[in-house]
């Protein structure tokens, strides 16, 4: 078997495992039986295995990191998002979110199969060191901010459950409550398995750990940029979505230690997702649609448009807005009859 046939064979049997750990995956949250979820972690790691050594021969046959293409960088993007998944399970039981990180994986994967496979040569932007430094780094970020999107969605669903049990009436609960045996008996979810402030600390420590990965991931691109095209910004859409990003997760942060209302931090950590799905996706699907058909410029970058006037415009009016933000919720000392209730104030840890 020459070393393309291995790999693809790899990469055919991580999506197959994928496949089949996201059934196992909600089977176990909806029958309970642990045993199930045991089976889809080892799946997934199975898969993962297998996953790894169709990107490393792939390394070897083409010549430079497994990141390049698209079929390339949606096959490491799942890897990261697997990586990521296993190592949560090996301290903490996260099982249950194997029932979004299998389907993703499972998409990805199945996205980069429809993806033209055959290595191209490397164009000269491209034969840089900081292709094994820059594109891993970001994709790293992008892995993390995954993972705190998960935990804040899986948040406000939570918080949603948890409002609607104190809101509901006295004697409903007591009807409900009427069951055999005089026990209640309530359909179990994939929420029962997660408290509140422990998907708030699951998302916070995600974010803490994106955050200046995606700062190191910047700073390296625009060094890049500059050994590449002689500057170090150009106000292409692909530079201006990524600090957009920045910014949406710095007000994240910035929500973590001023009291704001947990739900609302979520729904920035949710915000902040959309924002990298503009960077990774938008930016590389949607703008070439839009020079084809449309007319528009192409940036530096080879899959970006954009207008470097409008570009910095934009960005002076996103930094003004969130200068302000910051200020307006500046830290004030709390209340002495306002206490937070406890499942919406954020730990300020």
């Amino acid at each position: 078997m020459d070393m393309v046939a291995f790999e693809h064979l790899g990469f055919e049997i991580a999506l197959g495992t994928y496949l089949l750990a996201s059934i196992l995956f909600v089977l176990y949250v909806s029958i309970k039986k642990r045993r199930l979820g045991a089976m889809g972690v080892a799946l997934v790691f199975f898969g993962f295995v297998f996953q790894t050594f169709a990107l490393i021969d792939r390394w070897f046959y083409a010549g430079h990191p497994p990141w390049v293409s698209t079929y390339e960088v949606m096959s490491f993007f799942a890897w990261t998002i697997v990586g990521a998944y296993l190592v949560l399970n090996i301290k903490s039981d996260y099982k249950s979110v194997g029932v979004l990180v299998a389907p993703l994986a499972f998409i990805l994967l199945g996205f980069a199969s429809m993806q033209p496979t055959n290595p191209t040569p490397l164009i000269p932007a491209l034969q840089s060191i900081w292709l094994l430094i820059h594109v891993p780094i970001v994709i790293l970020s992008y892995c993390a901010f995954v993972v705190a999107f998960a935990a804040s969605a899986l948040y406000l669903l939570k918080d949603n459950e948890v409002s609607a049990e104190s809101n509901k009436p006295k004697h409903v609960e007591r009807v409900s409550e009427k069951t055999q045996g005089g026990q209640a008996q309530k359909e179990a979810t994939i929420l029962d398995r997660f408290r509140l402030e422990e998907l708030d600390e699951l998302a916070y420590k995600s974010v803490a750990i994106g955050f200046p990965l995606l700062t190191i991931g910047i700073i390296t691109g625009a060094i890049w940029a500059n050994s590449a095209w002689g500057s170090y910004w150009s106000w292409d859409p692909k530079e201006t979505w990524s600090l957009i990003t920045w910014f949406v997760f710095v007000i994240y942060l910035h929500a973590r230690t001023q009291n704001w209302n947990a739900r609302f931090a979520a729904y920035i950590s949710v915000a902040g997702f959309l924002s990298v799905i503009c960077t990774f996706l938008g930016v590389g699907y949607v703008l070439p649609f839009m020079e084809t058909y449309l007319g528009v410029s192409a940036g530096l970058h080879s899959y970006a448009g954009g207008d470097a006037v409008a570009g910095t415009v934009f960005f002076c009016g996103i930094l003004g807005a969130v200068l302000l933000l910051l200020f307006v919720t500046r830290r004030r000392p709390p209340s002495a009859d306002a206490a937070p209730s406890a499942h919406t104030a954020v730990n300020g840890s």
